[in-house]
């Protein structure tokens, strides 16, 4: 390691810049997992509104995302290129949350609050994308030792396994005592605040700020000729899409299959995410002895396998059993996708001379935004094939319908994760002095 980077690494705590991921993740995952469950069965708006207001937002957000990189990677400020926006973007991001979780109610259950959702739910995710493109964007800038990128990115994942807790295991039981509006309020600005204290403990290499400024047409064409980025992004692209609709199916499986209170959601996915947080551990000691790509594809098998159980089981507990193994699949994916990214990053600055890590992870994040079609896909589905509405409508074949949602469409969508991953080949097998 030389000078430059032991310095860097001093200003960088692992653990301080990690934080950062706790505080996304709290709202990140509150209104991602209870966003449509709040507005469907809480407030009544209808699937197929929400559905429709899915899609629309999908593809904002898919735009946005390469755009907000591209500007990131030419920012140059004295306090340097990605904290401008993490401290602009923070206090937005609570703001526009709170005001997506608190609707007027003379908007009533149609056509206006179907608007309140689209928009808020974009303005949300804009900030979402401000904040999280440039958080991401540091990690292999702050981190670049295999060994340090590794620990340090343990560390983020098991933190972001804690905010996972947080913002959806107990999100049904707060919200059953203070309601899902304060609730998301209060998740917001709780985790914008942990967000805000890591970054102003990170500081950014002053060299890169004096980096050859990347240029819009070569970003996009080293972006689209590299064949290892677009196989990692459709595997992550169908894991992301089963991430979000067992998010989204929870409640409604908990509910409507189980027949139990929604609040009694807070134990499964507790499971999940507290099985995982050792988890991950085991997973970063593997893929120092095997390799990132190896480990990442075994994990995204063993999360496809896990979900088969999710056919059959009938009872809370044969649920929580099932979730354990399906916590441990995503421990393995969350421990080694972004090694894998930071690898492909890494492989480009080293053939290029320039670093353009914000391109690359909005990118990244702009094929992600696309799976929310599949979710979208999903609701429509089951509206279709079993009348499923809304809560004040769940038609005649509620329980297998959301049945499906958590355990069918996951595991179709994670077969094709896993053989995307097969595609992946890197020419060496470590990238040094980048």
């Amino acid at each position: 390691m030389d000078f430059n980077n032991q310095k860097l690494n001093r200003l960088a705590s692992p653990w301080r810049y990690a934080l950062g991921m706790l505080g996304l993740t709290i709202p990140n995952m509150m209104y991602t997992s209870y966003g449509t469950f709040f507005y469907n069965d809480k407030i009544g708006l209808s699937i197929s509104l929400i559905a429709f207001g899915t899609m629309l937002f999908s593809i904002w957000d898919a735009v946005n995302d390469p755009l907000m990189g591209f500007l990131s990677d030419r920012t140059r400020t004295r306090w340097g290129r990605r904290r401008p926006w993490l401290l602009i973007g923070a206090p937005l991001y609570a703001i526009a949350m709170t005001l997506f979780f608190n609707p007027p109610k003379s908007l009533g259950n149609g056509t206006k609050l179907a608007i309140y959702f689209t928009v808020f739910l974009m303005l949300t995710e804009t900030m979402g994308t401000i904040t999280g493109t440039n958080y991401h964007s540091l990690f292999p800038e702050l981190f670049r030792e295999i060994k340090e990128r590794t620990v340090a990115n343990g560390i983020r994942q098991a933190l972001q396994l804690v905010g996972l807790i947080i913002g959806v295991s107990l999100t049904p039981m707060l919200a059953k005592s203070i309601g899902y509006s304060l609730t998301g309020t209060l998740f917001a600005f709780l985790g914008m605040g942990i967000f805000i204290f890591s970054v102003l403990g990170c500081k950014e290499d002053p060299e890169f700020s004096k980096s050859t400024v990347p240029g819009l047409k070569e970003s996009f064409k080293a972006v689209i000729t590299n064949s290892n980025f677009w196989a990692v992004s459709f595997a992550n692209f169908f894991y992301q899409a089963t991430s979000a609709l067992l998010l989204a199916g929870i409640p409604f499986f908990v509910k409507y299959t189980l027949k139990l209170p929604d609040s009694q959601a807070t134990f499964l996915t507790g499971t999940v995410f507290i099985i995982a947080i050792p988890a991950v551990a085991v997973w970063s000691w593997l893929a120092r002895k095997i390799g990132s790509v190896k480990t990442w594809r075994i994990a995204l098998l063993w999360l496809g396998l896990s979900l088969l159980p999710f056919l059959f089981v009938n009872s809370l507990m044969q649920s929580i059993i099932a979730g354990a193994f399906i916590g441990i699949g995503i421990a393995g994916v969350t421990a080694t996708l972004d090694l894998v990214i930071a690898r492909i990053i890494d492989e480009d600055a080293a053939k290029s001379g320039l670093r353009r890590e914000g391109i690359y992870q909005s990118t990244v994040s702009f094929i992600i935004r696309f799976s929310g079609l599949m979710k979208s896909l999903a609701f429509i589905l089951l509206a279709i094939w079993f009348g499923f509405e809304s809560g004040q409508n769940p038609g005649p074949n509620a329980a297998l319908a959301n049945r499906m949602m958590v355990s069918a469409f996951p595991l179709v969508l994670m077969t094709l994760s896993y053989g995307c991953s097969l595609i992946v080949r890197f020419k060496n097998q470590s990238v040094k002095n980048v």
